[in-house]
């Protein structure tokens, strides 16, 4: 029997990976496609993302393997053609893949293989490494970190920009710019991806829960607007996506 891992997926969406390939991943990953949500690396329980990489994406990317070593995390990197050595040589590129090239028969079983023996058996080893190891990587603004927990912490409150950048010290103007910069969109684009996978999580996973109840938990109090909201960014309403997962 498959070990499933948990395979949380970064950067250009999954619909763009060949199907053969997803199929052999998802024998060995339960595949959540998270986009531009960086802040699931600060999560203690993952050791490892996906990251499905373009040029287009390159400022994400570069925010993702800043928080990889800054917390101590890998980074498996599926490109489409030629990866440049200064990525693929990476300390937290563990893996990668080109999708638009025919991979052998076992690749997921071998990468399932490699991440089990990694992050399962040997986490004690890892943890025992583990403080020293952000001691000495701190290549990604603290205030960044924090802000990110704090966005998927109150996601179910109002979040305003300028309350966030009055917190950091930080003008409105220059936060913008700065978290712009970092994780490669707006904060408020963020703040709705952010919510919007969080409601994605809650139709499926509270299935009795009414719509208006899992819009209140993503921080929508109208329940129309989340409708329109959620439908703009998957193209299903918040009751066909749940009626079709």
């Amino acid at each position: 029997m498959n070990v499933l891992h948990s395979g949380y997926w970064l950067g250009q969406s999954t619909s763009f990976i060949p199907k053969d390939i997803l199929r052999d991943l998802g024998e060995f990953f339960d595949i959540k496609d998270y986009g531009y949500d960086v802040s699931v690396l600060s999560e203690p329980n993952i050791h490892f993302c996906f990251f499905h990489y373009q040029p287009s994406f390159d400022t994400l990317f570069v925010t993702a393997a800043k928080l990889c070593q800054n917390l101590d995390k890998s980074l498996v990197v599926l490109h489409n053609g030629p990866l440049s050595d200064e990525i693929a040589s990476l300390d937290v590129v563990i893996k990668t893949y080109d999708v638009s090239a025919s991979l052998e028969n076992q690749w997921a079983k071998n990468l399932s293989q490699q991440i089990h023996y990694q992050f399962t058996k040997h986490q004690e080893i890892l943890e025992i490494h583990k403080l020293t190891s952000m001691i000495k990587k701190q290549n990604v603004s603290k205030d960044l970190i924090e802000i990110l927990r704090y966005i998927d912490k109150n996601l179910s409150r109002t979040i305003r920009e300028e309350d966030i950048a009055e917190y950091c010290h930080y003008s409105v103007t220059y936060f913008s710019k700065f978290f712009h910069k970092n994780i490669g969109v707006s904060f408020r684009d963020y703040l709705v991806l952010k919510r919007i996978n969080l409601a994605k999580q809650l139709l499926v996973k509270e299935r009795k829960e009414k719509i208006s109840f899992i819009a209140f938990q993503c921080g929508y109090h109208d329940v129309s607007y989340f409708s329109r909201i959620f439908k703009k960014k998957t193209g299903l309403s918040p009751a066909v996506y749940r009626q079709l997962h």
